[in-house]
């Protein structure tokens, strides 16, 4: 059962809670979010960034240790966790005690109503410049990379979006994929609700069709994973719904050109797009009608993009210059992407770009790990290495200690993941072996009903 919340609930939720927080002494301070989406997840992401201090949403998959190496590297006042966190907050408490752990669900609604009775002169952020939200891309590294963001960031690409997919308050969104990552966050929440448009969310990644063929929307995004698990179970009242959304977005990843073909011919609105967490997401989109499907969007006309060294196929490197480019990182954990002089974000990206400002996206820079010893390692040879067992559905290596580590996301316990990294270590010189393993339940890996 849906429960709703008007505007007018939301905002006042917004300023009692925001005013509560100033008065704890937690003005300019970095606040944690740490759990599902949720109505009080949403309120105090927008209490945060709008009136208090700086912003930290983090991947609700994090483990203990993956929280705790954020916090070692950044100072953070007040962690707010939801209640299936409580078991990797008491893991936390006692090595960070310096840190205010607050309970959404249990503690929202004192918080708003204490917040109502305070005396507090509040005022909007108003400064476009400065810092309201840091992400970080990877937890599971000593020195994790994080990427601070500005309103004027976060909004640079609100006009050109608008132009392209021009939502209006009539329009209804249902928000399926993680709030704390951008292209869902910005693009799916705070571009959404200045529509003025409805906003539902999702229950269950198991329960997404049921509710999506109930609520009928007419906005969604969604990642290439979930269009092809929906592609899998396609029938005609499937389509149907689908065809009712106006501006079907898809981005994160490669989309796999079959599908989309298939969801063009059958008159589905599906836009790709293109984007980097350092870019405040979006970097290019498809427009609406055009026929070009081989590309992988159209890029924003608020944006300069150039390639870096184009081979004879005019394949080279992503550059992105712009309103919504990041100033450049705080930490970061790897030597693939950086920012220049010139205000470009190198993204690590390959791509090419035709007149008609299509982008062509072609793979990754050849990635490498410089081991203590000096010793090379590819990455891409040893993610191809894992992804050779089915049941290991997504892997990323890099660099931890000058070790090569590994994450992947697989239904198999941990143990038998173990298991198989080290019959993959056996056919590995030393140097190139997996020092350690990360494993994260797939929790997209049920059946669409």
């Amino acid at each position: 059962v849906f429960r709703a919340h008007t505007f007018r609930e939301t905002v006042e939720d917004v300023w009692n809670i925001a005013k509560e927080l100033w008065a704890q002494g937690f003005a300019e301070k970095n606040i944690m979010l740490y759990g599902e989406n949720s109505y009080e997840w949403m309120v105090l992401y927008l209490s945060v960034m709008g009136y208090v201090g700086q912003c930290v949403p983090i991947d609700k998959e994090w483990t203990a240790y993956d929280v705790d190496n954020t916090l070692s590297a950044l100072p953070v006042a007040v962690l707010f966790y939801s209640e299936s966190k409580r078991e990797c907050i008491e893991q936390l408490q006692e090595k960070h005690p310096e840190v205010t752990y607050i309970c959404m669900q249990q503690e929202f609604r004192k918080l708003a109503q204490n917040g109502a009775e305070r005396e507090v002169e509040l005022a909007g952020e108003t400064d476009m410049d400065k810092t309201v939200m840091i992400l970080f891309t990877s937890g599971t590294t000593n020195i994790p990379k994080a990427i601070p963001l500005t309103q004027a960031n976060l909004f640079n690409n609100w006009d050109t979006l608008f132009k392209r997919t021009p939502m209006t308050e009539a329009d209804v969104s249902y928000v399926m994929l993680p709030l704390n990552h951008v292209y869902s966050g910005v693009a799916n929440f705070l571009y959404s609700i200045i529509s003025g448009m409805q906003l539902y969310l999702c229950s269950d990644l198991n329960k997404m069709l049921p509710e999506m063929m109930e609520i009928r929307p007419t906005v969604v995004c969604m990642v290439p994973l979930i269009l092809k698990r929906v592609y899998a179970v396609i029938n005609d009242a499937i389509l149907d719904m689908l065809r009712e959304i106006r501006f079907l977005y898809c981005g994160g990843s490669f989309t796999d050109f079959e599908i989309k073909e298939y969801f063009f011919k059958q008159g589905v609105h599906l836009l790709e797009a293109y984007g980097t967490t350092e870019t405040s997401s979006v970097i290019t989109l498809d427009i609406l009608g055009d026929e070009n499907i081989t590309s992988n969007g159209v890029i924003f006309e608020n944006l300069e993009v150039k390639i870096l060294d184009p081979d004879e196929k005019g394949v080279g490197e992503i550059l992105v210059k712009g309103g919504s480019v990041s100033k450049g990182y705080l930490w970061r954990n790897d030597r693939n992407s950086e920012f220049d002089e010139q205000g470009f974000y190198h993204t690590g990206d390959l791509g090419r770009i035709d007149e008609t400002r299509h982008l062509y996206l072609a793979g990754r820079k050849r990635r490498m790990i410089i081991t203590a010893n000096g010793k090379n390692v590819y990455v891409d040879e040893i993610e191809e290495l894992l992804l050779q067992n089915p049941e290991i559905k997504t892997a990323k290596v890099y660099e931890e200690n000058y070790h090569v580590t590994a994450s992947v996301v697989s239904n198999l316990s941990e143990n038998a993941v173990k298991e198989y990294v080290e019959a993959v270590n056996q056919d590995l010189p030393k140097f190139k072996q997996i020092h350690r393993v990360y494993t994260r339940q797939d929790t997209l890996g049920g059946r669409i009903k």
